[in-house]
C-alpha cells in the first residue's frame, strides 16, 4: 500500500491553552495521545509505512512514536525548520521520504475509511491526485465540493456555490509530479487541490461514514466519544474477522476452480503426477493437500517440502533459490504433469519474493507441463504463466495472509470432493 504522509506541523490555536505546550497530534483523546489511535488504525487498514510532517513542538511527536515499531509501521520524518511551510510546503519538503506517490492525512483526524479501496479508485482514475469527499451538506463543517455523478467538478474553501454539498473528507492521494509548479516554500494544499480540480485532474471518491476530528474543543469531545465507544471488543474482532471471509467466499472466481478441476481430471486420465509447491504456511498446506488428493482423488501426488533431508541438502548445496526448480528436474517432470502452487504473493524475481517458486514453474512450463495455482494479492509470478489460478479476493490488507492460506484449504478441499476428481469414498468417524 502506498505510504501515508500525517500534516501535523500546525500550531492549533483552537485548542489552547492545551497546545501552548503539546502538538495536537499528542492531545489525550480517550486515555492517551490521539496519535496512537491514528497510526493503530493506519495499520488495521494495512498501511506499513508513515511520514510526519512536522513544526510546531514535532519533537514531542517523534518522542513518543519512534521508529513506530510498536505500531507495526515504518516511521519517518519531516520537519519544516525555522518557518513553518504550511501543508502544501510540507508535503513538498518530505517527497524525498514519500515517493512518488502517497496519501496525505491531516493530523487532527480520525477517518473510519478503507484505504485499498481508496487506493485501487486513484489507481483507476489515471488522474495525478484524488480527493475523498463526503456528502455533509454543511452538517459538519463548510462544505466545500461539487461532486456530481462520481466526478468532482469543482473544490473551494473560499469561493462556494449552492451545489457545493459534499465537503474534503480529509484524506487524499497525490503523485509527487504535482509538486513540479509549486516554486514557493510555503503554500496550502488546499491550492493544490483548487488548481488540480480547475484542471480536471482531481479524482473524487465518496465516502459513507462521517468524519471525526480533534481540530476544535467540540470535535476533541465527539472524537472521544467516539473511540471509546468503538474500541474494537474480541468478540467484534471475531465477527469482523468471519464477515470478510463470507465476502471472499462468495467472491472466489468458480470458473478458475472447475478450470483446475479438469486439469487434474485430464492428468489423471493421462497417469499424470501432481506436484505441489508452497513455503511457509503453504508448505503445511501442500503436505495435507497431497494427501487429499492421492487418498479421495487418485491422483499420484508429492510435495518437495514433505522430505526435510532432500530440502536441506539442496537448499545448502545449490541455493534456495533452486531447490524446487532442481527437485523438479530430479522428478523428470513431463507434459503430463500438473504443478499446483500455493502461495500468498505468487511469487516475484524481480523483488526476489519467492523465487523458488518462480524457478520451479520456469522447469515446469519448459517441460509442457501444466501449471495451476491458489494464490493472493495480485497473483505474482504464478498468475502469469498458469494454465488455472484462483487469487484469492483482498477484503483486508491486514488479514491477506490468513485469508490466503485459509482458502487454499477450502479451495483445494472443493476440488477433492468435486463429483469430476472424486474417485475414493470419503469416510468419518462416528459413535452412533
Amino acid at each position: 500500500m502506498l505510504p501515508v504522509a500525517i500534516l501535523a506541523g500546525g500550531l492549533a490555536t483552537r485548542l489552547r491553552p492545551v497546545t501552548q505546550s503539546i502538538p495536537k497530534s499528542m492531545v489525550e483523546v480517550a486515555g492517551e495521545p490521539f496519535v496512537a489511535h491514528q497510526l493503530r488504525q493506519l495499520r488495521r487498514e494495512g498501511v506499513e509505512r508513515v511520514v510526519f510532517c512536522i513544526g510546531h513542538l514535532g519533537e514531542q511527536i517523534k518522542d513518543f512514536v519512534g521508529s513506530g515499531e510498536r505500531f507495526g509501521l515504518s516511521v519517518a520524518y519531516s520537519f519544516d525548520g525555522d518557518e513553518l511551510l504550511g501543508t502544501g510546503g510540507a508535503l513538498k519538503r518530505a517527497l524525498r521520504e514519500l515517493g512518488p506517490a502517497f496519501f496525505v492525512l491531516y493530523g487532527d483526524s480520525y477517518l473510519d475509511v478503507r484505504y485499498a479501496l481508496v487506493e485501487q479508485a486513484f489507481l483507476r482514475s489515471s488522474r495525478p491526485a484524488l480527493m475523498t469527499v463526503y456528502r455533509n451538506e454543511g452538517k459538519w463543517d463548510a462544505s466545500n465540493v461539487h461532486f456530481v455523478d462520481g466526478r468532482l467538478v469543482r473544490y473551494s474553501k473560499v469561493d462556494r456555490s449552492p451545489e457545493m454539498i459534499h465537503v474534503d473528507y480529509g484524506l487524499g492521494i497525490l503523485k509527487a509530479e504535482v509538486f513540479d509548479d509549486w516554486t514557493a516554500g510555503k503554500f496550502d494544499l488546499a491550492e493544490i487541490y483548487m488548481a488540480l480540480a480547475d484542471r480536471g485532474e482531481l479524482a473524487g471518491y465518496e465516502v459513507s461514514q462521517r468524519f471525526y476530528e480533534i481540530g476544535s474543543p467540540s470535535g476533541l469531545e465527539e472524537t472521544a466519544a467516539y473511540l471509546r465507544a468503538n474500541r474494537m471488543s474480541v468478540t467484534e474482532f471475531t465477527r469482523s474477522y468471519y464477515e470478510e471471509v463470507a465476502k471472499i467466499a462468495a467472491a472466489i472466481d468458480q470458473d478458475q476452480v472447475d478450470r483446475m478441476v479438469d486439469i487434474l481430471v485430464e492428468a489423471r486420465a493421462n497417469g499424470g503426477r501432481l506436484f505441489i509447491l508452497g513455503v511457509g504456511g503453504s508448505a503445511g498446506n501442500a503436505s495435507h493437500a497431497v494427501n487429499d488428493f492421492r487418498k479421495i482423488a487418485g491422483i499420484e501426488s508429492y510435495a518437495p517440502t514433505d522430505n526435510v533431508s532432500e530440502l536441506t541438502a539442496r537448499t545448502n548445496d545449490d541455493g534456495w533459490n533452486t531447490v524446487f526448480a532442481n527437485w523438479l528436474k530430479g522428478s523428470r517432470i513431463r507434459d503430463t504433469d500438473v504443478v499446483l502452487v500455493f502461495s500468498v504473493g505468487g511469487g516475484n524475481a524481480e523483488k526476489n519474493i519467492s523465487a523458488n517458486i518462480v524457478e520451479g514453474l520456469k522447469v515446469a512450463k519448459s517441460a509442457g507441463a501444466k501449471v495451476i495455482g491458489v494464490v493472493g494479492r495480485d497473483g505474482g509470478y504464478t498468475k502469469q504463466v498458469a494454465d488455472a489460478c484462483v487469487v484469492v479476493p483482498i477484503v483486508n490488507p491486514a488479514n491477506v495472509t490468513p485469508h490466503t492460506e485459509a482458502f487454499q484449504a477450502v479451495v483445494w478441499h472443493g476440488m477433492v470432493t468435486h463429483p469430476k476428481l472424486l474417485a475414493n469414498a470419503m469416510k468419518w468417524e462416528s459413535t452412533r
